[in-house]
Formats: C-alpha cells, structure tokens, sequence
C-alpha cells in the first residue's frame, strides 16, 4: 500500500460508533490543501484495523485494494468517478462480514494517530 506517512490526515481517526463501519482517513500534502488521498478502513466497536483495506489518490485517480487485509496491494485500478463508495470494495475483501465476530482489530487505539485542522 502506498505510504501515508509522508502525507498529513486531515481527518480525525477516532471512531464514535459501535459494531461495525468503514472509516474513511482524508490525506493532504499541505495543511490547507486539497486531500490527495483517503485511505479506507474497517472499524469495530470504536477501533480502528491496523491497516486500511482500500485507498484513494486522488491526485491520479487510482484506487489500491489490500482485499486479505496483510498491508500489500492485491489490486488496483482507475476510478473515473468522481466519488466512490468504499462499501462497493466490500465483496473484495475477506473476511469483511466477520470482522465484529472475531478479535480482528488492533490494539492500538485511534487517537495514536494527529489530524491537523
């Protein structure tokens, strides 16, 4: 998967909801940019999975898909709209209806990560 690190989130990475829910991470190369990526991740029970399943780059209109979830692209592709709906990945990515019934979540807890405003 590409490397976030060198990107700065924008968006919060805390999870308010409980069960399960995608949660979508908005990435800038500046502080008050345009979001040059969004990386997409599974959530449960208000924590974050380690590793997000799909990301975005909105700069080339490439979509990477992680679809077993280990940190490596399995596929990507081109996006010609100009929104997609991650739920759209879900067929791809195993296990994904499982992921509230088994302790598939990291321990690390979201707010390990700094949005900047």
């Amino acid at each position: 998967m590409p490397d976030l690190n060198v990107l700065l989130l924008r968006s919060t990475p805390r999870v308010f909801a409980t069960g399960r829910l995608i949660k979508g991470l908005y990435y800038s190369e500046v502080p008050k940019g345009l979001n040059a990526m969004a990386a997409f991740y599974m959530a449960c029970d208000q924590l974050l999975e380690r590793t997000p399943f799909l990301m975005m780059d909105f700069r080339s209109n490439q979509f990477f898909l992680d679809g077993n979830r280990d940190g490596c692209v399995d596929a990507t592709g081109t996006f010609a709209l100009p929104e997609i709906d991650p739920a759209n990945f879900l067929p791809y990515v195993d296990g994904a209806d499982e992921i509230c019934n088994e302790d598939l979540i990291s321990q690390r807890q979201p707010d390990e990560l700094i949005a900047v405003s």
